[in-house]
């Protein structure tokens, strides 16, 4: 069962993370990460990422989807 659900902007150089609870309440918001690798080691199968269709974003959702968790691109 979904927990949480991630919502990642991928920019060159950061990323901003939004993450929502199961009742749609934001519960993390990240305005710029810039270590994407290590912030997708800690999720899990409880969480669903959507992420924008873009240079590198299959890379990112085979990186995501080994951690146990589910993507969704937009």
């Amino acid at each position: 069962m979904m927990i949480r659900f991630h919502g990642i902007d991928r920019h060159r150089r950061s990323s901003t993370v939004s993450v929502l609870n199961w009742e749609g309440v934001e519960e993390k918001f990240i305005s710029s990460i810039s270590d994407l690798d290590g912030y997708i080691k800690t999720l899990g199968s409880g969480d669903a990422v959507v992420m924008e269709r873009g240079a590198g974003s299959f890379f990112w959702a085979d990186k995501i989807e080994a951690r146990g968790a589910v993507v969704f691109h937009n």
